[in-house]
């Protein structure tokens, strides 16, 4: 008995040696914990558009007032035009000095020689006169050949300070049946858009016509003031 007691003892003593020498796990590091990566949002940028304000075009519409047309004509000089009825068309003759031979004529059809048309024979050689003349307009006049219902012209025109010079000299072969030759002559304002071609538009009507044709020849005699 006394030996089954000393062995109780030292299993005792061995099981609480045994339970002291058994040590605690250590307890587990911390783990770091995750962050959620940061993500910088880039600002979108939007482009303006810059838009020019420009202040409006104002368009002026200028009308061209077309004035009905009268048929002209004189009997004795055997020429004939169309021209704007508001018009007043008379025809003078020109006064020459003493001894002089022809006789001249002057047919108005804007008062203060703004529009005239001359007429005379061609013995008389005026054409030339009236070309030289043409030629010495300030500036030098454009110079051109031009045939209108069989007339041939030697065509001259310059413009300066707002005024446009036009002259039509008809050429000696071009001459009416009865030997008679004419200028005319013209200045419009280049302030009137349409003056100019109101003008040219008479010049185009001009023409001759034979003694057989004057008695059926159509439009208003032309007064002559003598």
């Amino acid at each position: 008995m006394k030996h089954f007691g000393t062995i109780l003892m030292v299993l005792l003593i061995a099981l609480l040696l045994s339970a002291g020498c058994t040590q605690s796990a250590p307890a587990p590091l911390p783990q770091p914990v995750a962050t959620a990566a940061i993500t910088t949002a880039t600002p979108v940028i939007t482009p303006v558009t810059t838009i020019a304000m420009q202040a409006p075009v104002v368009v002026v519409t200028v009308i061209h007032n077309i004035v009905p047309t009268t048929q002209w004509k004189d009997s004795e000089l055997h020429i004939t035009f169309a021209a704007p009825q508001d018009l007043t068309v008379t025809t003078h003759l020109i006064p020459q000095p003493e001894g002089s031979q022809g006789l001249k004529y002057q047919t108005d059809l804007v008062p203060d020689d703004i529009f005239y048309i001359r007429t005379f024979p061609i013995s008389l050689n005026d054409d030339q006169a009236y070309r030289d003349t043409f030629r010495n307009w300030d500036p030098t006049p454009v110079q051109t050949t031009v045939t209108l219902n069989g007339i041939t012209f030697d065509r001259f025109e310059s413009t300066r300070h707002g005024k446009t010079h036009v002259g039509y000299v008809a050429q000696k072969a071009s001459a009416s049946d009865i030997g008679f030759s004419s200028v005319l002559v013209y200045t419009a304002d280049t302030s009137n858009p349409f003056e100019l071609e109101d003008f040219e538009t008479i010049v185009a009507s001009f023409a001759y016509f034979t003694k057989d044709q004057a008695a059926t020849m159509p439009g208003n005699e032309i007064p002559r003031i003598r």
